[in-house]
């Protein structure tokens, strides 16, 4: 019988989706034995586009189309919470499998609590996440750094603290660090995440803890939930995938790879959010940046927690119509709505035009709630800050020594 916490070496028993798929092609064969089963009514999967920079999210419920999405797009940089969101409303009471990252998990997480989705209903299989780059920034990079034609990349993975680049006959390396300290590599949000190995999720899967003869071959799942237990008994009974004892020495070291990346993020965390000014000055920094906003609502669409029917940017009495740049109670409003729950996806700074730091501010906000409160968004148990808080008493606390404050602030810019 499998438990919670209990961590696996496996593999798909299919020829074909081992040969396609990442690892031994696991969580291939996994999916298409619960699509087969009805045991899920659908997946949520990545498949990739034209090329390795071009990845969708999309939901299939025929198994024969597993095998099309096997493998790992690092350079697919969108999250699938909103989509999955949006899937479950058209489609309610449906079973759904989503393979996820930490952030997405998250998010996912923090739908569930303003219910928007149903976790009864959904299996959510985690990947342990690096990080991902953002494409044009990969291109530029190959070009730049491995002096290369991006075109001719057949694959982009990070390892033992590289960036490979893999062409159909060389694999390029190069130090993670020294790619990032030239401002390429990951993404800013992705350097300081500390969700590496996304314990919220049924099962967690990757190849961190693999070593030895499965090096290369196999995947290593965590289990973290009943749910995940018994999904992956069945897929066992079925003779869908082979599991195996996780080697000892290997899972030592995945908790060792995960401990030093959570300790990087932190430092990145850090670094990054040095730059950012305390108390009022943050929101004259803020409105200084966001005074370049046209108001395309881009960072509303990709945001996987910005779901109202009712959007509060879009009222006119809160926020001007036909003003551009914005005023900021339309920044403000996206901040008291999201910055307690921000999952750090970097979704609405991804999508900006204007290349406005959006990610950057909300999750430093959301760093300094979490300190403020204990509230950590993504994760179980827990509800948003916003769902606990007493209003009258913290307009009374802070009425004096703060709402004032953020007044003169406006007043100085001739928005008050």
């Amino acid at each position: 019988m499998i438990r919670k916490g209990e961590i696996f070496y496996a593999w798909s028993t299919d020829p074909e989706l081992r040969d396609k798929g990442s690892s031994g092609g696991f969580i291939s064969g996994l999916l298409t034995h619960l699509l087969s089963t009805g045991i899920v009514d659908a997946v949520s999967v990545t498949k990739k586009g034209a090329d390795i920079y071009d990845a969708s999210m999309v939901i299939l419920t025929d198994p024969a189309e597993i095998a099309q999405c096997s493998g790992s797009l690092y350079c697919g940089t969108l999250s699938s919470a909103k989509y999955l969101y949006r899937y479950t409303q058209s489609n309610p009471g449906q079973r759904i499998a989503a393979v996820v990252k930490g952030c997405e998990a998250k998010a996912i997480i923090e739908l569930a609590k303003r219910n928007r989705v149903n976790l009864n209903d959904i299996l959510l299989i985690g990947l342990t996440c690096s990080g991902t780059i953002n494409p044009i920034t990969a291109r530029k990079m190959i070009v730049d750094r491995y002096g290369i034609d991006p075109d001719i990349v057949e694959n982009i993975y990070f390892s033992h603290g590289k960036c490979q680049v893999e062409t159909s006959d060389t694999i390029f390396s190069l130090p993670i660090e020294d790619l990032e300290q030239d401002g390429y590599g990951r993404r800013l949000c992705c350097q300081r995440c500390q969700t590496r190995i996304p314990r919220q999720c049924d099962l967690v899967c990757g190849d961190w803890g693999v070593i030895g003869e499965y090096s290369g071959n196999t995947t290593c799942i965590e289990v973290c939930s009943k749910k995940g237990a018994i999904t992956l008994e069945s897929a066992i009974n079925d003779h869908a995938i082979v599991v195996e004892a996780a080697d000892p020495q290997g899972v030592e070291i995945r908790s060792r790879v995960e401990e030093a990346m959570q300790k990087l993020s932190l430092e990145n965390g850090k670094e990054q959010f040095s730059n950012i000014p305390p108390g009022d000055q943050l929101l004259k920094s803020m409105m200084l940046d966001m005074s370049r906003c046209i108001k395309c609502y881009q960072c509303t669409e990709a945001c996987p927690l910005c779901v109202c029917e009712d959007c509060r940017t879009k009222k006119p009495w809160l926020v001007k119509p036909g003003q551009v740049p914005p005023p900021f109670m339309f920044h403000l409003i996206r901040a008291s709505h999201i910055a307690d729950s921000c999952i750090n996806c970097g979704q609405c700074e991804e999508r900006c035009p204007m290349e406005i730091p959006n990610s950057l501010y909300m999750h430093a906000l959301q760093s300094e709630l979490e300190q403020m409160f204990g509230y950590k968004a993504g994760e179980l148990p827990g509800m948003p800050v916003v769902a606990k808080v007493n209003e009258w008493e913290e307009w009374e606390h802070n009425y004096g020594n703060t709402f004032e404050k953020v007044i003169e602030v406006f007043r100085d810019q001739g928005e008050y």
